[in-house]
């Protein structure tokens, strides 16, 4: 077999500064989260990776597969999933990764994610999709505050809050600088569902991220970091045994 090593060097370089890329992003954020919760279905349940808010299903919930929670956003047969959450806070971040489902545009109110059961419930809170737009609405102001119309592909959307005040951000870009009110608490952990739990929209989750900390959007890392490690290893693994071979 001809020599490679000259291919393998090149190789395992650009595997060793992938990772270190990924790794950077996952120092920093690990150096600065305070993360209380995570859904990312990869085990095939809604049960929470890191902490103890594994999510109930509220009639038959979402369909779980290959590390996706599909919601099916069928008003006439509610369907999502909830637990009590962490509860009041000065300082929280909710981060999402979200794909819609066809057509984009499913009515209005229709619930991503949503705080208390009720919309007028103190602090309650929720991101919604309204004729193709996600939207965040909360009880302490008196219109909605409008994040951006859903792409159709992977949307990531980090929801902050800051003492009085808050924030937004859609793919990287900060849509929402300031709510200019208090958005609310975490008293309930609920996904796929608005507060009144009659609107449900058709989306793919991802993940679901909770941090009690005013996290950077640009430094919570996304699964593909996560799944590029993992390759990177694996790829490392498989040019060793060649040149052992």
């Amino acid at each position: 077999m001809p020599y490679s090593a000259p291919h393998s060097i090149s190789l395992s370089r650009w595997i060793v500064t992938a990772i270190t890329a990924a790794g950077v992003s996952f120092s920093a954020s690990a150096a600065s989260a305070a993360q209380i919760a995570e859904w990312n279905f990869d085990d095939g349940t809604a049960n929470d990776s890191v902490g103890g808010y594994d999510l109930s299903a509220v009639g038959t919930g979402p369909t779980i597969s290959s590390g996706i929670a599909t919601f099916d956003g069928n008003d006439a047969l509610p369907s999502y999933l909830e637990t009590s959450g962490y509860g009041g806070s000065s300082t929280w971040s909710v981060s999402m990764r979200i794909r819609a489902g066809s057509p984009i545009d499913q009515g209005v109110f229709q619930g991503i994610f949503s705080n208390n059961s009720g919309s007028t419930e103190n602090n309650s809170w929720q991101l919604e999709n309204y004729g193709g737009v996600y939207q965040f609405r909360t009880v302490n102001a008196a219109s909605p505050f409008t994040v951006g119309a859903a792409t159709g592909g992977w949307d990531t959307i980090v929801i902050r809050k800051n003492g009085a005040d808050g924030d937004v951000w859609l793919n990287g870009v900060q849509v929402v600088s300031s709510f200019g009110v208090n958005p609310g608490g975490l008293q309930n952990f609920r996904l796929g569902t608005n507060r009144n739990s009659n609107r449900f929209y058709h989306f793919d989750a991802d993940w679901f991220k909770v941090y009690d900390s005013h996290e950077d959007p640009q430094l919570i890392p996304e699964p593909s970091a996560a799944l590029l490690i993992g390759l990177g290893l694996a790829a490392m693994s498989q040019a060793r045994t060649r040149r052992t071979s």
